[in-house]
């Protein structure tokens, strides 16, 4: 296994182009990720990286290496689903990571499912955002990546990724009870938002949203933590978007009211398409495909009798 990871490594610096880019992308030291090329260029015999400047390239045999690794690493994949297939049991590790509200809402539902259906599977669960999870999947680090789209986003295709579309999301408006009820997001256009950092693919959809509503959103506070969020709508402090997976009590001094069904957010579950035969895998990807249903279909409930309730009680 150390060489199938040496040679990821390699491939994402072949594709990332710098050490520091895998080492950011890994959560690896640059050390680490340095030692790594340098043993697999040993075990090959062939220098794989020359000095170009202050950073490093390919040599020839490295862009061969480059070109050919990917089969050696589906192929892995293929063989080693096949040998635990001959086993006739659905049994082995598989990794899954999806982001906070996703962790929060579907992974105790989701464990809790598979005890009971395939006591024979062990899962690990990680919180990570979707650019993070994309690259731990590629490497190997995690099986199953959850991701999530927000409308008018077109993310580019994955080739060597195969995806299910999970469900969709309600996103909802969240103000403070104390402001009461808003039937326009046009009222908001003067008060303080708390919004996801910049760069994320929710910040890019609100602040859309809010400009198609005529006004540029009032950014007070950013965070991507769904609960700081809750908490800060709570005080008083700011207006927020949140997804209808969020839990129920973290909306507690909170008016949440859904936005039409256009604008929810899909989930979808993205696995390595050379992984496609693993059954553990896919009993997982089964099992989270059905939590996922239950749990958007319970979440969307809870959102309009959130907003609703709340509206009524004002």
């Amino acid at each position: 296994m150390s060489e199938i990871r040496r040679l990821q490594t390699f491939l994402d610096f072949a594709r990332l182009g710098t050490v520091a880019a895998v080492a950011e992308a890994t959560q690896y030291s640059t050390s680490a990720v340095s030692q790594q090329l340098e043993k697999l260029a040993g075990e090959i015999g062939v220098p794989l990286v020359q000095p170009h400047g202050r950073l490093l390239k390919l040599t020839a045999a490295g862009e061969t290496l480059a070109r050919e690794a990917p089969t050696v690493l589906d192929a892995w994949d293929r063989a080693r689903s096949r040998a635990l297939a001959t086993t006739g049991e659905v049994r082995g590790a598989v990794a899954i990571a999806a982001f906070q509200s996703g962790c929060l809402a579907l992974f105790p539902r989701l464990l809790a499912a598979l005890r009971t259906e395939h006591p024979g599977v062990r899962v690990s669960c990680t919180q990570a955002e979707p650019d993070r999870a994309i690259v731990a999947l590629r490497a190997r680090e995690i099986d199953i990546a959850i991701v999530e789209r927000y409308a008018g986003q077109h993310p580019e295709p994955h080739s060597d990724l195969a995806e299910l579309y999970l469900g969709d999301d309600d996103m909802l408006l969240a103000v403070p009870a104390e402001w009461g009820p808003v039937t326009e997001l046009t009222q908001l256009a003067e008060h303080p938002w708390v919004f996801e950092e910049r760069g994320g693919p929710e910040r890019a959809w609100a602040e859309a949203l809010c400009h198609e509503a005529g006004f540029a959103p009032v950014v007070a506070h950013e965070t991507s933590d769904v609960i700081v969020r809750c908490a800060m709508v709570a005080s008083g402090a700011a207006a927020a978007f949140i997804p209808a997976l969020t839990p129920e009590p973290l909306r507690l001094g909170a008016i949440c009211t859904p936005l039409p069904r256009a604008q929810s957010r899909s989930l979808v579950a993205l696995t390595r398409s050379s992984a496609s035969a693993d059954a553990a895998i896919a009993a997982v990807v089964q099992s989270l495909a059905t939590v996922a249903v239950r749990t958007t279909a319970r979440a969307r409930g809870a959102g309009e009798r959130s907003g609703l309730a709340a509206q009524a009680s004002s």
